[in-house]
């Protein structure tokens, strides 16, 4: 059964309306995916400053696409930072389980397709799909774009140029970037 993890703060105004929805899916999905609550990195949490020595490195940082576009103005602030470790805590998890996981934040609204798309992404070749509905858009990448498709679509679309396979490319920080419906080593974001 595939786990679901929504982040969400403890101190978060949307706490109780993320225990309801977990609750809810539950009853909903059973016996299809769990959800489950995950609390949130910020800046108050007892190992931040330990995490943010080990993991940070702004001469990484310094190096992307993302801290080049006209979205990213500085380095990460402390709250950012904090979402990022948020993530990529639950990345290790889905490491160390070998088991695919659904990382969704708290302001997720699950559309009526929501187990199917997670069933089509299930059975996907790739190893990290991002399900994504909020872009910038209109910025430069050098990233390519990868047409996606449900099943169903898929049997009535055309599939255009097919995309350079894995590209070397460190992912952005897990705050809202510019990249659609790129391909980075095996790394694939879907659009709304």
């Amino acid at each position: 059964m595939t786990q679901v993890y929504i982040i969400s703060l403890k101190e978060s105004q949307r706490r109780l309306d993320t225990e309801k929805l977990v609750l809810e899916s539950n009853e909903k999905f059973k016996g299809r995916c769990v959800f489950q609550i995950f609390d949130a990195i910020s800046p108050k949490h007892q190992d931040f400053e330990k995490l943010l020595q080990e993991l940070y490195d702004s001469s990484s940082l310094l190096k992307s696409d993302w801290f080049h576009s006209d979205y990213c103005y500085q380095e990460l602030l402390p709250q950012e930072f904090g979402c990022y470790l948020s993530h990529y805590l639950l990345w290790k998890e889905c490491i160390k389980s070998n088991q695919p996981v659904v990382i969704l934040e708290d302001d997720v609204t699950l559309e009526s397709n929501f187990m199917q798309a997670l069933e089509d992404c299930l059975k996907s070749p790739f190893d990290f799909v991002r399900l994504y509905g909020h872009y910038w858009g209109g910025h430069k990448t050098n990233l390519r774009a990868l047409p996606i498709y449900t099943e169903a679509e898929e049997a009535e679309a055309f599939v255009g140029e097919t995309p350079i396979e894995n590209h070397e490319v460190t992912p952005p920080p897990q705050i809202p970037h510019k990249i659609r419906n790129k391909t980075l080593k095996n790394y694939l974001s879907l659009a709304k």
